[in-house]
């Protein structure tokens, strides 16, 4: 997929003014690769995931699928575009009909798209059922007898019925219990390798997007702050919003051992139907100078594939001039983390 100059607008309940959800974005998705998405909640992630595969209308810009825009398409041609572009939601009850087996749930897509017959589509939904480590059992009873983690596989079954190029994972283990976290994220892995596919994966979670993801795209209100490869991103941020971030996440090490200080930024992310001028950070930002609010910042490729939108940023890092830093206590990290 390839996304230039995105830009998803909302009118206001009084029809006055506009949500700024997603302001001009730009990157590119490759074949086969998990691309993660982070941000804080308003960030604008959700909203950029919907739009990539079609459920949003852009308001300004292109998304392009293999080089075809979807928006140019209509009526069956779309449809048939749009089954390689799927979407697992955050929230694995709400996604599926409390009225619906597991299996109608999981065959509903090839009957909707009318693909084989009844026999057929039943025998590919028990196949996929059982791919995703559910027991046949399952299969006749109904979303309120399942736990999270289940439901949460009965929805990527349901997404594969369609054989997807492309699937946005949208904070998809977000509502489940830490404990099956790291089967779901397996289970992702498992199938990305044996269906060819790729992902975008949007989460709040760094430990997550670093565990899973190629390369990592960071976001806030609605732009684009930092993009490259997990591991530049992780171990070398560019971009003060990205350093931030990371040093927000806990550490499994008594305080006494730790080196790392967390940076603490002041204040709530701006509102999106009035983003600040200039840097769209900058209201938060510890290291703000004057140049922040008069231009917005270039968006620079200070490495080859990675690229951030800060006046200041160098090759060596973010600007440091400022920065509250303050420890992180163990108190503090068991905080977060629940």
């Amino acid at each position: 997929m390839a996304v230039r100059n995105l830009r998803v607008l909302f009118p206001t309940r009084d029809g006055r003014d506009t949500v700024k959800a997603i302001d001009g974005v730009d990157f590119d998705v490759r074949a086969g690769e998990t691309f993660g998405i982070i941000g804080e909640s308003g960030s604008g992630k959700t909203t950029l995931g919907r739009t990539l595969v079609s459920l949003i209308a852009p308001t300004e810009g292109q998304i392009l699928h293999d080089g075809l825009d979807p928006a140019t398409l209509r009526g069956a041609a779309f449809r048939a575009h749009r089954r390689d572009y799927q979407i697992v939601f955050q929230d694995p009850n709400a996604a599926l009909n409390p009225r619906m087996t597991i299996l109608d749930s999981v065959i509903e897509p090839a009957e909707i798209m009318q693909d084989g017959i009844d026999e057929s589509r039943r025998k590919a939904g028990f196949a996929l059922l059982a791919r995703v480590g559910l027991p046949r059992e399952l299969a006749g009873r109904y979303p309120h007898q399942l736990s999270g983690g289940q439901k949460q596989r009965v929805n990527i079954a349901r997404v594969l019925m369609l054989r997807p190029k492309v699937i946005v994972c949208d904070e998809v283990v977000a509502a489940l219990d830490v404990s099956i976290r790291g089967d779901i994220l397996n289970l992702f892995a498992d199938l990305q390798r044996e269906f060819n596919l790729t992902y975008v994966f949007i989460t709040h979670d760094i430990s997550v997007v670093s565990h899973i993801s190629d390369r990592i795209a960071v976001t806030y209100l609605g732009r684009l702050m930092e993009l490259g490869a997990a591991e530049d991103i992780i171990e070398r941020p560019l971009h003060p919003y990205t350093q931030a971030l990371l040093s927000a996440e806990p550490v499994p090490l008594p305080s006494k051992l730790r080196v790392n200080r967390r940076i603490m930024l002041e204040g709530e992310i701006p509102s999106p139907v009035t983003p600040p001028s200039g840097c769209r950070f900058r209201t938060r930002c510890p290291a703000v100078r004057a140049q922040c609010a008069d231009e917005v910042p270039a968006w620079r490729e200070l490495e080859p594939g990675h690229w951030v939108a800060c006046h200041f940023s160098t090759v060596d890092g973010p600007p440091s001039r400022g920065i509250d830093t303050q420890e992180t206590t163990e108190t503090e990290a068991f905080g977060r983390m629940e």
